[in-house]
């Protein structure tokens, strides 16, 4: 199955929350980009797909931050979800 990616990114100071060729914001704070994009994918996930948030930041990979199948990530992070999204990096 195929999982829908937001990716919490900034430019120029600003932050943007960007799926697929469409790119959202800007928003004042990375706190209020990562809040939109969750709440973007949890209505992409209630229609049983797979979603995900990362964190872009400039010069560095993309960390998960959030996963339909999880919730919230941190000490509670799913492996196996955590590598499928880095491989399709």
């Amino acid at each position: 199955m195929v999982t829908n990616e937001f990716f919490v990114t900034t430019r120029v100071g600003k932050w943007y929350v960007d799926n697929g060729t469409e790119s959202h914001g800007p928003y004042l704070s990375q706190h209020d980009a990562t809040a939109d994009a969750i709440d973007a994918a949890e209505q992409v996930s209630g229609r049983k797909k797979l979603a995900a948030v990362l964190l872009k930041l400039p010069g560095s990979k993309a960390s998960l931050v959030w996963t339909s199948r999880r919730g919230r990530e941190g000490a509670t992070a799913e492996p196996a979800v955590e590598k499928e999204v880095q491989a399709s990096l």
